[in-house]
């Protein structure tokens, strides 16, 4: 099977949803339409293997969450994802294992109805590059930058599950107990929050997505929202099978410091902070408030006495 055999076979019947006059998969470059009163939002993610996933991880699985982790970063900028283009690189292209890594990048997209519209595949170690493109309106976009003292600090959903399925080895294949596999699903499937982001870009001051771990994100809000922040750790939310199987100390350091959960984390002006419990509802995923942004700079997180307690789980970085 040479590479245009592949692309046909595998990849083309993920570009759905093309405008009539664009160009998608098949020509040398993609030509696409943007609407007007909207700007272009683009990320690119490279996965590799063994750094950012194990070795042998189910194929179906690969496509699923290396596609959904770069479209959080789209939700976290109030973004609509249109397109996305892959930069495919494998050690050994076999059918069954394409169909799969189709499959589940195909069923990310559809979370969002966007469209393969382009890449490339070549032969080396198993590498997965996503470059996704979307659009928000012209003065709409969520950014870092935005968030004032006084503004409360929420989180959408819960924190710490998909990293104590890394630190329980518990993301290869095999039989898991309830408890287990959902935090196994935490990993390997995690949902992009658009519908709650497109409902925050008129109330939100600054948002991210929690990928390196919250108080790591935090943090990079916080330094370009030139303030500090205070996060009670009481109010951090965790999934009950979290508490079940690390116990609540050790839960509450993953959910501060292990990332992999792909949530937002944003700051809202008190005068809008009662309009979350309906957006809440409406987006279909909870929201917590966790604490306040404060003028001093800096990030901390503080015990119900007050008392500001350490972090044992740092955030993820790739150089040091």
């Amino acid at each position: 099977m040479d590479e245009f055999e592949l692309i046909d076979r595998f990849f083309r019947p993920l570009c759905t949803d093309v405008a009539e006059n664009d160009i998608g998969i098949g020509d040398d470059a993609s030509v696409l339409s943007v609407p007007s009163g909207v700007r272009i939002v683009v990320t690119t993610d490279t996965h590799v293997e063994s750094v950012h996933f194990p070795n042998g991880a189910e194929p179906y699985d690969l496509g699923f969450r290396s596609c959904t982790t770069s479209l959080s970063d789209l939700a976290a900028m109030g973004a609509t994802a249109r397109w996305a283009s892959l930069a495919l690189t494998m050690p050994d292209p076999t059918s069954a294992w394409l169909e799969g890594f189709a499959a589940g990048a195909a069923a990310a997209l559809k979370l969002c109805s966007a469209s393969l519209v382009g890449g490339d595949t070549t032969r080396g170690p198993l590498t997965i590059t996503w470059n996704i493109i979307g659009v928000v309106p012209v003065g709409e976009t969520l950014l870092r930058s935005g968030a004032t003292p006084g503004d409360g600090i929420y989180v959408s959903g819960t924190l710490g599950s998909a990293a104590a399925a890394l630190a329980l080895s518990l993301i290869g294949s095999g039989d898991r107990t309830e408890d287990e596999g959902a935090l196994r699903d935490r990993y390997w499937s995690p949902r992009p929050r658009f519908e709650l982001s497109r409902r925050l870009r008129p109330l939100a001051s600054a948002c991210i997505d929690i990928s390196d771990g919250l108080i790591a994100d935090l943090t990079h809000l916080a330094r370009s929202s030139q303030c500090g922040a205070e996060v009670d750790c009481a109010l951090v939310p965790m999934a009950r099978e979290l508490i079940a199987l690390a116990g609540a100390e050790r839960g509450l350091q993953l959910a501060l410091g292990g990332g992999d959960d792909y949530e937002l984390c944003f700051t809202v002006p008190p005068e809008h902070e009662s309009n979350l419990s309906d957006i809440s509802a409406k987006a279909e995923v909870a929201v917590t408030r966790i604490g306040r942004m404060v003028e001093e700079l800096g990030v901390r997180v503080i015990d119900d006495c007050d008392r500001e307690i350490m972090i044992d789980v740092a955030g993820y970085r790739h150089f040091e």
